[in-house]
């Protein structure tokens, strides 16, 4: 710690019971759209995607879109759904692998896909720690999750000496689970998972992604009453994705347990989400949930069919 902050800024806070913040970490989830979906049938998605431009389609603006947005928005961990070989060569080969440890594509165990995809978690350089725990799952023999040990660093950088590293552990998980009656099936899985993990070694845990059901559904009416929460308070008009000739609905979730929480307005480094200190949370500037009128409009801005979600936890 400098020396000004050992002689001045310590003492005060000692004087006052002041307590030193813990890092927040921020996390980025979205889904973006592998290539392999919209080419499904080899036309540049042109059938599916009817009366959508040519153009929002075109693979390399779709990724220059969805990697520019993580980026500018320096969250401590990216989670992509939707990654293809295609989507992870373009993730390697652009800045996003040099701000960020890439630990590579899982890829779902079956597709009816053009190529393999998955899922790919990313660690922010000098926010997480390097060393890290990363497991691959195979939900049901089929679809992919991915499961990070992780622990957030401390900021040290210039006027923010106070603010410490956390020293627990945390399960960062993602996944894209599949529609209907196999998804709630994976969901039960991956929940016994990260119970038994948890059993073994205690962690917060975030999980998160495209869970392809609404807020209403029984899947998640279950985690609720196992003690999960959802960032974004499961709300149905924060709308995170729209279909190619629907409307914009809810299918995209970052769910949390204590001692992880929603990260405070004043510590939260997200213009996605923030909660006030009465505990009210609120969408940011930046957030495009609920506010896209249709899949061009959406796929115009981050080059998908899904919103990203970001939010800061402290804990």
């Amino acid at each position: 710690e400098p020396l000004l902050w050992r002689l001045h800024m310590q003492p005060a806070a000692r004087a006052l019971g002041m307590a030193a913040a813990v890092a927040p970490l921020t996390l980025h989830c979205h889904n973006i759209l592998a290539h392999a979906w919209v080419d499904l049938v080899g036309d540049g998605g042109q059938k599916f995607f009817d009366g959508v431009e040519p153009h929002l389609l075109e693979p390399r603006g779709r990724w220059a879109k969805a990697f520019g947005v993580a980026l500018a928005c320096t969250p401590s961990v990216i989670c992509f759904q939707e990654v293809g070989l295609a989507e992870a060569r373009a993730l390697w080969a652009s800045e996003v692998a040099r701000e960020y440890l890439v630990l590579g594509l899982i890829e779902n165990a079956q597709t009816s896909g053009r190529e393999p995809n998955g899922v790919c978690t990313l660690l922010r350089r000098g926010a997480m720690e390097p060393k890290y725990e990363h497991h691959a799952l195979q939900l049901r023999g089929t679809t992919a999750a991915s499961v990070v040990r992780c622990r957030r660093l401390g900021d040290t950088s210039a006027g923010r000496p106070q603010v410490r590293p956390l020293r627990s552990d945390v399960l960062v998980i993602h996944c894209h689970l599949d529609w209907g009656s196999e998804g709630e099936a994976q969901a039960a899985e991956l929940q016994l998972w990260i119970d038994e993990e948890c059993r073994k070694n205690q962690a917060a845990v975030i999980w998160c992604g495209d869970f392809n059901v609404g807020p209403a559904a029984p899947l998640l009416q279950a985690l609720v009453a196992v003690g999960y929460s959802d960032a974004f308070g499961f709300k149905p008009e924060w709308a995170s994705y729209c279909g190619a000739r629907g409307k914009p609905h809810r299918l995209d979730y970052v769910l949390y347990k204590r001692p992880a929480q929603v990260a405070q307005q004043g510590t939260a480094r997200s213009d996605f989400l923030g909660m006030s200190p009465d505990g009210h949370v609120s969408l940011g500037r930046h957030s495009l949930l609920g506010g896209f009128r249709d899949i061009s409009d959406i796929l115009e801005q981050v080059g998908s069919d899904h919103a990203p979600m970001q939010a800061s936890f402290q804990f």
